[in-house]
């Protein structure tokens, strides 16, 4: 048998595969596919025949899997659950309005949750998928996500939405009596604080960037606490602790607020805010109005900035 045939079989067999993995008997299997249980035992006979694999062990009291029969059972459910996904996507396209989108939790917490009220109000139905990493579209239910980074992505329909400066912030707290930024910056005793995935990720949202563009030196420069989340880093910066790095829409609400001031010069970053979908979610009506009213958002949230700066 090739591989083509393999695959095919193996297709037919899923819901089996998945059935017999999660319940560990074949009788509960046929049981949940409504079947006899005498024509589980046989296709799962003709599917070992034909892989030249055992897949179950069937010594024991209880049914186990194999160490071939663990590969294909969990690639069953997983290929199960795609088809779960693709099914909640398709009834959602044509029952709702709802959007799921896929960000960061410190891009939802700083900028898109104070702004979804501003979304309902004009029947625009968003659902916030939580993810640090990049979404696999094909495997996860978000419609969409926004991500910071070098875009545009290869293979996805990319719309950007923002370019972004980064720069220290503090709080009045913190800052006490001193006056002069420079002076913040550059004294020894003053504590940094970082966001430690941007100090890897390649985004420019790192303190090496920031003096390396601003042109302040510091000498063996090393943040002194370093913080899972932006967000976190953020709130510590509002508590008090140190000096922070802030960057666009992340920041502007606390400073609007009061709970933070920006201090230094402002460095343009080679990273930009990113709206990403498949090419297919890219062509409705829900990704347009969507992608209309985020850079609408994004437009509002710099305009209130430049105005306060001025």
């Amino acid at each position: 048998m090739n591989r083509h045939d393999t695959i095919a079989k193996l297709v037919q067999a899923t819901p089996m595969l998945a059935a017999i993995a999660e319940e560990l008997s074949f009788t509960k299997a046929a049981e949940r596919l409504k079947v006899d249980q005498s024509a589980v035992s046989h296709r799962a006979k003709s599917l070992e025949g034909a892989l030249g694999h055992s897949l179950f062990d069937r010594t024991t009291r209880q049914l186990r899997l194999t160490e071939m029969g663990e590969i294909l059972c969990h690639a069953a459910i997983d290929n199960l659950a795609r088809w779960d996904t693709a099914l909640d996507k398709l009834e959602r396209s044509r029952s709702t309005n709802l959007i799921q989108l896929s960000l960061s939790s410190s891009l939802a917490m700083k900028w898109l949750i104070p702004a979804l009220p501003n979304a309902h109000a004009i029947d625009l139905n968003i659902s916030v998928d939580v993810k640090e990493e990049v979404v696999d579209f094909h495997s996860n239910e978000a419609d969409a996500a926004i991500r910071f980074g070098h875009g545009p992505f290869p293979g996805f329909h990319s719309s950007h939405l923002s370019h972004c400066w980064v720069h220290p912030v503090v709080s009045s707290n913190y800052l006490g009596d001193v006056n002069s930024d420079a002076s913040l910056l550059t004294d020894p005793k003053t504590i940094f604080l970082a966001d430690r995935r941007g100090e890897i990720d390649n985004t420019d949202f790192s303190w090496d960037y920031y003096l390396s563009k601003s042109g302040l030196v510091i000498d063996d420069f090393i943040p002194d606490h370093q913080f899972d989340r932006a967000d976190l880093m953020l709130q510590a910066v509002i508590g008090g602790m140190g000096v922070g790095l802030g960057r666009t829409l992340l920041v502007e609400g606390d400073i609007e607020a009061g709970y933070l001031q920006p201090v230094g010069t402002s460095v343009r970053m080679r990273s930009s805010y990113w709206l990403v979908c498949s090419p297919s979610f890219a062509e409705t009506n829900r990704f347009e109005r969507l992608r209309d009213w985020l850079k609408l958002e994004v437009r509002n949230t710099i305009g209130r900035s430049a105005g306060d700066s001025n």
